[in-house]
């Protein structure tokens, strides 16, 4: 069997990177399966990756980490327990990286290991998934103080990776150095996420399945799809799909309890099954308020599937005529006509659907992202991006935190 180009080591010189990242929790979300994906990319490619990771509670799966650290979880911020940082250090003294990437935001400590690897003059990224909303809407303006607030933390990387040119704009608008910012947008494994049958479809004899994957948290609004969807007054043969979990997860539960048409599938931890949902819908709708680059959007459009999605971060601009764009506010009657109009043209579902897979290819390619995350390796190890940021007096350390 030929090996994916994606999997075929290249001659570059060998790297050591320490990336610090996610893995599936017990809500699932997109910075779970950018790590896993780029990690495992990397590797195949003979990239050494010592992964550094946190265990929340009672998670769904354990891919083998590292370094394994504790944590709780407080809404969407991950606290690392007593002694983390201590662990990082050694970790890092042991591995002896070429870079460290963290994947922001890791946890409270995002700040700190950036200092831990400039005392130990290793060059750092920070990867930003912060989401951002629609310009001067409230959810924008907040947004904006996290941006700020988080700024005072990204001042200690050395290089910053921006999803798009929009979330760029607001990185340096919060004050750090737009030299520093290269624009990488996230990527979907085209060849693993690539058109197919659905096992699943063909067990739910659904006749029009329209899927959600993703958190369900307050910014995500998949209540109001289920209501939306509910509105349309359409036959049992017609099913909402909703993977995920999170902190809407009860109310979406009331509602499926009343309307068996609403199925509530949990969080799908490996990816066969995340593949196999996608691959089931005829529609997949994200209508959040506030994004950076939905990854499940992306693969989505890489399995080949119509989507409807607010203009919301940077998921607008990718969407564009490959799929249906409706507003962030308001939301209906956007949404509902989007539904009814995928619903009645099976011809514009086809035409949409080969577009969305057209430019999930073209534009969105794990591979490319990859090749240009270790190209900015290379550029840091040789010093040529950026210029280092003052480095205090004093090696923190977990006590100090």
């Amino acid at each position: 069997m030929a090996v994916p180009d994606l999997l075929q080591p290249d001659a570059s010189p060998r790297l050591r990177v320490a990336w610090f990242g996610h893995f599936q929790g017990r809500h699932g979300n997109g910075l779970a399966a950018y790590s896993r994906q780029t990690v495992a990319a990397m590797r195949a490619r003979g990239i050494e990756v010592l992964f550094v990771a946190h265990r929340e509670g009672h998670d769904v799966e354990s891919p083998g980490h590292d370094v394994e650290l504790r944590a709780v979880r407080l809404k969407t911020v991950t606290v690392s327990l007593p002694g983390s940082l201590d662990r990082i250090a050694a970790a890092l003294t042991s591995f002896e990286p070429d870079v460290v990437h963290v994947s922001v935001s890791f946890s409270l400590l995002d700040g700190a290991v950036a200092s831990l690897a400039q005392h130990r003059h290793i060059p750092a990224i920070a990867t930003v998934h912060l989401p951002y909303g629609a310009l001067n809407s409230a959810r924008a303006r907040v947004l904006r103080e996290v941006y700020r607030f988080q700024a005072r933390r990204l001042v200690h990387f050395d290089a910053i990776v921006a999803l798009s040119e929009g979330q760029r704009a607001l990185l340096v608008e919060s004050g750090l150095d737009a030299k520093r910012i290269v624009v990488i947008p996230n990527a979907v494994d085209t060849d693993r996420f690539s058109p197919a049958r659905s096992g699943l479809r063909a067990s739910s004899h659904g006749r029009f399945i329209v899927v959600y994957m993703g958190r369900l948290d307050a910014e995500k609004r998949v209540p109001h799809l289920a209501r939306s969807f509910l509105s349309q007054g359409w036959g049992d043969d017609h099913l909402l799909l909703i993977a995920g979990g999170g902190t809407q997860r009860r109310q979406l539960q009331r509602l499926a309890a009343e309307h068996p048409q609403i199925q509530l599938l949990g969080v799908l931890a490996g990816e066969d099954a995340r593949v196999d949902l996608l691959r089931a819908a005829d529609v997949f709708v994200l209508p959040s308020t506030a994004e950076g680059l939905s990854l499940a959007l992306l693969e989505a459009m890489s399995v080949g599937r119509a989507v409807i999605a607010t203009d919301a971060g940077e998921d607008g601009a990718v969407v564009g005529d490959a799929g249906i764009v409706i507003p962030v506010s308001p939301l209906e009657p956007a949404l509902g006509d989007a539904l009814r109009r995928v619903h009645d043209d099976s011809a514009l579902r086809r035409t949409l659907a080969e577009r969305a897979r057209a430019r999930a290819v073209a534009s969105y390619s794990l591979r490319t992202n990859v090749d240009r995350l270790e190209q900015l390796y290379l550029d840091l190890r040789t010093g040529d991006v950026g210029a280092r940021a003052p480095v205090g007096d004093e090696t923190p350390s977990a006590r100090t935190m």
